[in-house]
């Protein structure tokens, strides 16, 4: 085993949906890295000359440093080859970075929006929970997103290639936020999502961080399930 002072080191706060993108990554992989709780907000000038657009995650490994999720993850697939992140054929391979993509913002917008605005702006911003917004997001905006993601899933196990990918990391890691937020996915109306979702998060390298995002430190965060999309 590496010593502490060796391993790369994953800078950014664990409730982070893109930062449980990477540690999920790490975990799929068996990779021992070091982590800092650095939050985006009031970031130091020392993170900021690390990850000039002060978000998390930043991956520090000796003297490369690199800001952002998806190029970590990169990163990492192309180091440590096995298991792979991707599919191996060209088409499955770009699927798989285009729903990263769409995680990456119009999911990330919607789902770990509801819990950015019932947990994140009153607790750690002491500003007002924009209800209106909320409302917007549960009946409009996310409906949309599960019947566009219900489509593409079909009856397939995985999003992509019939294999656990970059996809499912990434489209998974939000609705652990989403949970913590008071938000339910309808199993009633989407219950191949649904059922696909907590499949994800059963998944070896997944379900160790979801427990210990739901039931450790952040769960004073949790508000009661208000219903959902």
């Amino acid at each position: 085993m590496a010593s502490s002072d060796s391993l790369p080191i994953l800078h950014g706060a664990n409730i982070s949906p893109y930062v449980r993108k990477v540690r999920v990554a790490l975990a799929y992989k068996g990779l021992e890295y070091g982590n800092t709780q650095q939050s985006p907000f009031g970031a130091s000038e020392e993170f900021v000359a690390k990850s000039p657009l002060s978000k998390i995650p930043c991956w520090e490994e000796g003297e490369l440093i690199l800001p952002d999720s998806s190029v970590i993850l990169n990163y990492l697939d192309y180091r440590y080859p096995e298991p792979p992140l991707l599919p191996a054929e060209a088409g499955p391979r770009a699927r798989a970075l285009w729903f990263e993509e769409y995680a990456d913002t119009k999911l990330g917008e919607t789902v770990a929006g509801v819990f950015f605005q019932r947990v994140i702006r009153p607790v750690s911003l002491k500003q007002e929970t924009d209800e209106k917004l909320v409302s917007y997001l549960l009946g409009s905006a996310l409906p949309k997103v599960f019947d566009y993601l219900t489509g593409c899933l079909g009856d397939d196990e995985f999003m992509v290639g019939g294999m656990f990918s970059i996809a499912d990391i990434a489209i998974a890691s939000p609705f652990v936020n989403f949970v913590l937020g008071g938000g339910v996915i309808d199993a009633d109306r989407w219950p191949e999502f649904a059922n696909y979702i907590r499949r994800v998060h059963a998944e070896p390298c997944y379900a160790p961080i979801v427990k210990a995002d739901l039931e450790g430190e952040f769960a004073r965060f949790k508000l009661k399930a208000t219903g959902g999309a």
